[in-house]
């Protein structure tokens, strides 16, 4: 009976497969418990060495060795310091800008004060060779001095001058920008408190722009010269405000009177001066042209001691300044409308300042001609008549 169920069993088909794979090919009848039980310790045994390979690999990983410390640091953290640039290296700046078909071309430079003076005279005949042809996509041509070396710009910049091939030579940035204000008085006034910002200088009002700003006359342009210089001027502090925002322009007169504010003024010019557009403080505006030298005369409200307004003018055309008993010996008296005023005649190596000042009330009136030295001695005597002819109603 047990031969017979034998015979059954190896007669299944899963019985026939585990002859097969165990390599019982010749005896297709035999019973497969041996192998069964063979195979199966096999494969417990494999099951086994899979496991203890396992748990062999966890305990190496991280289960079975002693946990690792956090350790923590406290590390000062420290500031690179900021690099702050020397006065003595970028003290002064001149900046030259010239008007052509809605654009503002600009010549800029800026170094320690003996280096931009020495160079001023070079500056300025080079600025008199610049050439705009009138047309908004001109271009400037110039001669360059002998020595400088012109770089191309880039971005924003036209071109770029440096006036000698030493290491550290002083650099001339040439630029343009697209006029944006119709006023240019107020355009000149934003630009440059915009510059005196970045020399640390706090801002100038209105009144100050004819003294603060140099005009220029070649035989192709006309040339606004600013020449700002941070030395012995109070530096502005980081609570200081500035007085006009180029983003929103200060209010000015829109008066389109020429050559006086009939509210304010009434004079006798000489015939060859040429009346200009009457703006912000300026109550009275001349100018006139000799061979290329431009002169300017205005007439503006405004205060301040003799003292402190003299050296700063002499300052403009390049002269030391003066000590209060020196000024005294300068002043000559003058007469205009009934009251007696002070002026003084201040000649520097290229340009001269003509002032006669008076006082009405709390205002004082400046009377002021600024230009070309030689013309200016030529013009004393036409200039005291003018100062001489006026009548003050305002104020």
């Amino acid at each position: 009976m047990v031969g017979a169920i034998g015979r059954r069993l190896a007669r299944t088909p899963r019985n026939r497969q585990a002859g097969y794979c165990s390599g019982n090919l010749s005896d297709p009848t035999h019973v497969p418990s041996q192998v069964d039980s063979v195979m199966r310790n096999r494969s417990i045994a494999s099951t086994q060495l899979a496991f203890a390979i396992l748990c062999l690999l966890c305990c190496n990983l991280g289960g079975c060795r002693e946990t690792a410390k956090i350790e923590r640091y406290r590390v000062q953290k420290t500031t690179k310091p900021t690099a702050v640039k020397s006065a003595t290296n970028s003290d002064r700046m001149l900046v030259a800008m010239m008007r052509q078909s809605g654009r503002v071309w600009f010549f800029k430079v800026v170094g320690p004060s003996v280096r931009i003076e020495s160079l001023r005279p070079t500056f300025e005949t080079f600025l008199k060779s610049v050439q705009i042809q009138k047309s908004p996509e001109a271009k400037p041509t110039w001669k360059l001095p002998a020595g400088w070396v012109q770089k191309a710009g880039t971005g924003m910049r036209f071109a770029t001058l440096d006036t000698d091939s030493s290491a550290d030579p002083v650099t001339i940035i040439v630029s343009s920008l697209r006029q944006t204000s119709d006023d240019w008085d107020q355009y000149l006034l934003s630009n440059l408190n915009r510059w005196r910002r970045q020399l640390g200088l706090g801002p100038i009002r209105p009144e100050a722009l004819t003294d603060a700003i140099q005009v220029l006359q070649s035989k192709e342009q006309k040339i606004w010269l600013a020449d700002i210089a941070s030395h012995g001027e109070r530096k502005m502090s980081a609570s200081s405000t500035t007085l006009t925002d180029p983003a929103k322009p200060h209010p000015t007169s829109s008066s389109k009177q020429q050559g006086f504010d009939a509210s304010q003024l009434a004079g006798k010019p000489p015939e060859h001066w040429e009346p200009g557009p009457v703006k912000g403080m300026r109550k009275a505006n001349f100018s006139f042209d000799r061979d290329g030298r431009l002169v300017q005369i205005t007439v503006i409200p405004a205060g301040g001691k003799m003292l402190a307004n003299v050296n700063r003018w002499r300052g403009q055309i390049q002269l030391p300044p003066v000590s209060e008993a020196d000024l005294d010996k300068s002043l000559q008296p003058i007469e205009a409308d009934g009251l007696t005023g002070n002026y003084i005649g201040l000649f520097g190596p290229q340009e001269a300042i003509l002032a006669a000042v008076f006082t009405k009330g709390q205002t004082q009136w400046f009377v002021k001609l600024r230009g070309n030295a030689a013309v200016a001695k030529d013009e004393v005597a036409p200039f005291k008549a003018f100062a001489e002819s006026l009548e003050f109603k305002g104020r």
